[in-house]
């Protein structure tokens, strides 16, 4: 599943906790910023929206669910 622009910014929004789970299996836990397409160009050369989990960017195509906890 591809999170939209919108999606990654609703969690971000809940200002809790999120455990994301790549596509790759790989699980990142943490408090979560979300990054538009623009700025995560300009910023670390992904052309997608992406979600900071504990200073790790993940790109949205990355991400395989994305639950609060």
């Amino acid at each position: 599943m591809k999170y939209t622009e919108k999606e990654l910014y609703d969690f971000m929004d809940t200002q809790r906790e999120v455990k994301v789970t790549c596509t790759d299996g790989q699980e990142f836990t943490g408090q979560c910023w979300a990054y538009c397409a623009v700025v995560c160009k300009e910023e670390y050369g992904i052309d997608e929206p992406c979600l900071d989990v504990g200073s790790t960017q993940i790109r949205s195509s990355e991400i395989e669910k994305i639950e609060v906890i």
